[in-house]
């Protein structure tokens, strides 16, 4: 069982969203057809956030149904344009009760799938990116849309503390499963980036890190913005930045364990 990952897939819901005036031309049939080229059903996918436009549950049924028509066994995690993720994870849980392709969500919690466990949060920008463009000014907002008011959100030192406390949970539960099977293999997802270009830790690298899984994988970035992103090896995990234009629209192999696994 092989194990692939993409974010920022920003399916249209019944909203319609458009993603051709950025530049995804043919979204999100091209991504389907490259998804479908390179996974089969017995892989697993982690989809690390921003999967729908939609607003409420029931506005992403088609997404939902796109996505489970999908090779592969899917493990989803917030982003923070998932305005239609439920706040309990009864609901969630209901939520994809028709999409039996949908393993798990990785929310406050750890997902096991085949070899792998998969662990995180949907993080918060910590710190201004050492780049010339912030992320935030290269949104996902065609010119002049009118978008939905969206409850205030507490400061930045009260969001990172929460996303800290969250990403600690995943993990630690993680660590628990792996207690009990060593041999699996350990991946943190996250919305966000936990680290940028410069390598200079944050307060989640430091806390990922800390738990030594083999790969962090996480989105959120577009366009101009992907070079902000740090990719590679740091501090003994392997770090790569998955959203959908990143990935060139198709999921990236993180994982092919050996037979034995």
């Amino acid at each position: 069982m092989r194990l692939f990952a993409i974010a920022d897939l920003h399916l249209p819901s019944t909203r319609q969203k458009d993603m051709e005036c950025f530049g995804w031309l043919g979204h999100p049939n091209t991504l389907a057809q490259r998804w479908d080229a390179a996974v089969t059903p017995e892989d697993g996918v982690v989809v690390a956030g921003d999967i729908s436009w939609a607003l409420k549950p029931a506005e992403a049924a088609q997404d939902f149904a796109w996505l489970h028509a999908r090779p592969g066994k899917k493990i989803l995690l917030r982003g923070n344009h998932d305005y239609w993720w439920p706040h309990s994870t009864r609901k969630l849980q209901a939520l994809f009760e028709a999409f039996p392709s949908i393993v798990g969500c990785v929310h406050n919690s750890a997902v096991c799938c085949g070899p792998y466990v998969i662990s995180g949060s949907r993080l918060w920008d910590f710190a201004e990116p050492p780049c010339a463009m912030h992320p935030h000014t290269h949104t996902l907002h065609p010119q002049g849309e009118t978008m939905p008011s969206i409850p205030a959100m507490p400061d930045l030192a009260q969001m990172i503390q929460r996303e800290t406390q969250r990403l600690k949970t995943s993990l630690d539960e993680a660590q628990k499963y792996i207690q009990a099977n060593p041999r699996l293999i350990h991946v943190v997802a996250s919305h966000f980036p936990p680290l940028y270009a410069d390598g200079a830790p944050s307060p989640f690298s430091t806390l990922i890190e800390s738990h030594s899984p083999q790969h962090c994988v996480y989105g959120h970035l577009h366009g101009p913005s992907l070079s902000s992103g740090f990719v590679g090896m740091h501090g003994g995990v392997h770090y790569v930045l998955a959203s959908a234009d990143a990935a060139d629209f198709c999921p990236l192999l993180l994982e092919s364990p050996s037979p034995a696994n």
